[in-house]
């Protein structure tokens, strides 16, 4: 699969030539981790720390769709200022690049579950029309039961076909999530 690493940015981003496939979420869900296990290489930076992302960053996947990697809402060890200039830089990113968004890939720890945050992003992501999918993360770690119950909490704001289970350990989700950012 041929990606490349185009460039980070807080608000100069590359021109809107291809459509743009979102990955957002908590601090530490997992968004570089599932970019890297999707595109079969170590691209995107991983870490265990929350709020290692902290720019936009931008891969071009096969010469045709932008990857958006964005920094995490939630739990991260930063002082205010600098989430505060997190949510200003992402608030802006949604304005000025929503026409160009294709998909939005919403991921959710299936151990955590949906948290206030999710439930607040996904009524955002409905009231600006913006296209997502929820993925629930790190499946691999996550008992039946705890998918289950996520599974059920998720089903609450959407269908069935907009959730794919993930594993960016295992691969699971790949060609799902796959076939969304190509098709």
């Amino acid at each position: 699969m041929k990606v490349k690493f185009l460039k980070s940015a807080v608000d100069d981003f590359p021109p809107p030539v291809y459509p743009e496939v979102v990955f957002a979420g908590r601090s530490n869900v997992g968004k570089s981790s599932l970019i890297n296990m999707v595109v079969g290489r170590n691209i995107a930076r991983v870490s265990k720390e929350p709020g290692r992302t902290r720019m936009i960053n931008y891969f071009l996947l096969e010469d045709k769709v932008y990857l958006v990697d964005v920094p995490g809402y939630g739990f991260a060890k930063v002082p205010k200022e600098e989430r505060e200039r997190w949510k200003s830089m992402m608030e802006n990113y949604f304005k000025e690049r929503k026409e160009n968004i294709k998909m939005l890939f919403l991921l959710i720890d299936s151990v955590a579950g949906v948290q206030k945050l999710d439930e607040q992003m996904i009524e955002w992501l409905e009231f600006y029309g913006i296209p997502f999918t929820v993925v629930l993360t790190k499946t691999d770690k996550a008992t039946q039961k705890e998918i289950a119950k996520t599974l059920k909490e998720v089903k609450r704001f959407v269908g069935e076909g907009a959730i794919v289970l993930s594993s960016a350990k295992e691969g699971r989700g790949k060609k799902e999530i796959l076939s969304r950012i190509l098709g």
